[in-house]
């Protein structure tokens, strides 16, 4: 998509937003290339560095949020997992409708070999960028998820 020439601020917000989608496109597969010498799908490669990053023992919920799917989608993909001796899902204690999703130690290698394969192609692509624009770069991103979750709440009560 081209972008704007003039430097409004309406442009620069435009520029800024429709570079997202294009950005999420160019890395997914680049993610993809480093979970795939896992011999895993790309769905549980995914859900084992997302428990990674959030656990030690992480609600079914939170992952489905962090994917941006429904937490029932997830089922077979976790059950996969557990096939595979990757990962365990029990039900919380406290609230039994709530499923808990811990890796066991083969899932844990697997996650930690994918995270650092991640961040050398990281690296790779961008670390000739300053410590500042990648800083300046994720504020403005999380502001923007922030502000736009906020918004759809207060929209979707009026």
């Amino acid at each position: 998509m081209a972008e704007r020439s003039t430097n409004t601020i309406d442009s620069l917000l435009f520029n800024l937003t429709v570079a997202i989608q294009p950005a999420r496109r160019a890395w997914i597969p680049v993610a993809s290339m480093g979970m795939a010498g896992t011999g895993l799908s790309a769905p549980l490669a995914t859900v084992l560095v997302l428990v990674w990053r959030s656990g030690p023992r992480v609600p079914q919920s939170v992952i489905a949020v962090e994917l941006g799917v429904n937490p029932a989608a997830i089922v077979r993909t976790l059950d996969q997992g557990q096939a595979l001796g990757l990962l365990t899902r029990r039900d919380v204690l406290e609230d039994r409708r709530v499923k808990e999703i811990k890796l066991l130690p083969k899932g844990v290698r697997l996650a930690k070999d994918m995270e650092k394969t991640l961040a050398m192609l990281r690296r790779r692509l961008i670390e000739d960028l300053s410590h500042e624009d990648i800083e300046t770069a994720t504020r403005v991103l999380r502001t923007l998820e922030l502000r736009s979750v906020a918004l759809i709440k207060v929209e979707r009560k009026t």
